[in-house]
């Protein structure tokens, strides 16, 4: 089982990263700006809303095969590079993600509990070695996708027929807990300007190319220390509390980018927080749900729709609006907001 965890969640990301750091580029070889930001709202989009299938039945071993075939399926379509087909493949993929990704994640906390993140790692180093590897080998990355994607879909059918999930049909009370849907919100609408910006940024305020790269992997490398280390102290304070921690000192992450932006040492030291920001917080969210509610597969899917579907669409967004000298500023805000709300 750790073995098949380990080697699901290295083809995963590294699928990952195909996704998100060469294709836009590819993309723009194709479509205008505007039509690759739609293509790439597909995903989140179709990760928010097949959750909401599952209200009233439990996701069964036919839902669960039946989204391996549709995602490596359309995973073909790219190859057509049409863009309303594209469109039709990237929703599918979304939505087959929506089923695929948190069931599995059920699985490794429900297993591992805290350990969890020794699995995670792999996910880290996947997502890293794939964008430094081919950021100097030359591929067809429309390709590289399709047999990621074949690679992925076998080793995610080894756990066809997992006893550790129960089948449960209960549903998930948003407002018992909405304290920590809504701080999980607001943290994770605060990351669009990051994930959208943050290069642009730095080299706006003078940061080297070169140095953008690494300032970057320091992120990476935080959090595959947390994964490899984490099982030692998250069992030391409640998940809840750990998310408190982790939303406020990414609020004052942003804030260092905003007054410290000329800064390469200190924007690097703000980057060491990702240890918090992603590691952390992520790790005791799973815990959090895990431990809160009977349907846990269920509370997984809408954790993945709410949080990186739903939220990082609302950010991606907003941080367009925002864009500018103070967009920083504005993301530490709205992080504070969501620990505000948790408080």
């Amino acid at each position: 089982m750790f073995l098949a965890l380990l080697l699901f969640y290295f083809l995963f990301f590294a699928l990952i990263g195909d996704y998100v750091i060469f294709m836009p580029k590819l993309f723009s070889h194709y479509f205008t700006p505007s039509e690759i930001g739609i293509l790439f709202a597909m995903m989140p989009i179709a990760r928010f809303l097949t959750p909401f299938i599952f209200l009233k039945k439990p996701l069964s071993k036919k839902d669960y095969i039946l989204s391996i075939f549709i995602a490596f399926f359309a995973s073909l379509l790219i190859l057509s590079k049409n863009f309303y087909i594209i469109l039709f493949s990237f929703f599918l993929i979304g939505a087959s993600f929506a089923v695929l990704f948190p069931y599995i994640e059920a699985i490794a906390i429900e297993k591992l509990s805290t350990k969890y993140g020794k699995a995670r790692v792999m996910g880290s180093l996947g997502f890293m070695l794939y964008g430094i590897i081919f950021s100097y080998i030359k591929i067809n990355h429309l390709i590289s996708f399709i047999i990621l994607m074949f690679l992925t879909a076998l080793s995610a059918f080894y756990f066809r027929e997992n006893k550790t999930i129960k089948k449960e049909v209960s549903k998930i009370n948003f407002t018992k807990n909405y304290k920590f849907w809504l701080g999980l919100i607001f943290m994770q609408i605060s990351f669009g300007g990051f994930y959208n910006f943050f290069t642009i940024y730095l080299i706006k305020h003078g940061i080297n190319k070169e140095y953008v790269g690494w300032l970057w992997g320091i992120g990476v490398m935080s959090e595959i220390i947390v994964f490899l280390i984490g099982h030692k102290f998250l069992h030391k304070l409640n998940p809840i509390k750990w998310i408190k921690i982790s939303i406020f000192l990414t609020s004052i992450r942003w804030l260092m980018l905003f007054l410290f932006a000329n800064s390469l040492i200190l924007i690097a030291a703000s980057q060491l927080l990702h240890a918090f920001s992603f590691a952390i917080f992520h790790t005791s969210a799973l815990l959090y749900i895990n431990k809160t509610y009977k349907n846990k597969t269920l509370a997984q899917q809408f954790y993945a729709g709410i949080a990186y579907g739903l939220a990082a669409f609302l950010g991606s967004i907003i941080s367009g609006i925002l864009y500018g000298e103070n967009l920083f500023l504005y993301e530490s805000l709205i992080a504070l907001i969501g620990f505000l709300i948790m408080l």
